[in-house]
């Protein structure tokens, strides 16, 4: 069970959420707005009680050794590290290539590391993290190249024994969260949204999940509609290239029904709407 956390802001308002990945997109679980105000100096520990809140009550009846937590590099901060670990999670973190860690009886900071040739990921295996409070982990380096041809390059820390292109593939499922937040901003109104009070915003966040359970459900009855009728619908949407379509299933259906109310019909006002199911 695959959980990833990252943080969205709109304005003044900090979203931290915890989504459910579910094949390229996530599912929000639980979510906490923040004023910017209220976050200064105190976000990894506000961080560390969503973590022990969302495990030890929304995710209480799931098996801890059935979950794996991913988070972008804010998160890796060794008191995160401890928490998780009390609460018996699995976890894959980044971490920032200032952070020192000790290879071969030397500290060194991550991103003087060096890959071997044109090799893409090492593993530095069980290495002590943080110079200051050395914490154990461990530690796999990845690069990849942009559409622009430059390198990327990030250090992942985990609690489990990985193979590094396993903690890599894990990590590229965290940006399905990324791409939840892009639909519910640009698709489903979030962005446009002028919200002054924090719970109006947790409000909105609702309406965004009912929406891309709405949103699944009706991609799921298109998918089970015969395949020409399915492509020639299609077409007014995505480009014409055979075999290969750029929009999501959420993007495809929003602009559908943009240009064809009777898409709605789709929509069975008795269905239990399963968002996982559906995705």
């Amino acid at each position: 069970m695959r959980v990833a956390i990252d943080w969205t802001s709109e304005g003044s308002q900090h979203l931290l959420v915890a989504s459910l990945v579910v094949g390229r997109r996530a599912v929000p679980l639980r979510w906490t707005a923040y004023a910017s105000d209220e976050l200064k100096g105190h976000t990894h520990e506000y961080e560390r009680a969503f973590l022990r809140l969302l495990i030890t009550t929304v995710l209480k009846d799931i098996d801890r050794d059935r979950i794996l937590l991913t988070a972008d590099r804010g998160f890796g901060d060794v008191e995160t590290i401890d928490e998780l670990e009390r609460l018996k999670v699995a976890f894959i973190l980044r971490a920032k290539g200032c952070v020192t860690v000790e290879i071969d009886g030397w500290w060194r900071k991550l991103k003087t590391l060096s890959f071997r040739r044109n090799e893409r990921r090492r593993g530095w295996g069980c290495v002590r993290y943080c110079g200051r409070s050395p914490r154990k982990v461990w530690l796999t380096h990845a690069r990849q190249r942009d559409r622009n041809g430059r390198w990327g390059i990030w250090f992942l820390v985990s609690n489990r024994r990985l193979q590094a292109t396993t903690a890599t593939r894990e990590d590229a499922r965290r940006f399905g969260c990324e791409e939840g937040f892009r639909d519910a901003k640009r698709l489903l109104g979030f962005a446009d949204a002028r919200i002054g009070s924090l719970r109006a915003c947790e409000r909105m966040v609702t309406l965004v999940a009912v929406a891309l359970a709405v949103l699944t459900h009706i991609g799921g009855a298109l998918a089970k509609k015969p395949a020409p009728w399915l492509e020639y619908v299609l077409r007014g949407v995505r480009s014409r290239r055979r075999g290969r379509s750029e929009l999501s299933l959420v993007r495809a259906v929003t602009e559908l029904l943009d240009l064809d109310a009777s898409i709605w019909d789709l929509l069975d006002p008795r269905a239990k709407l399963n968002l996982e199911a559906g995705l």
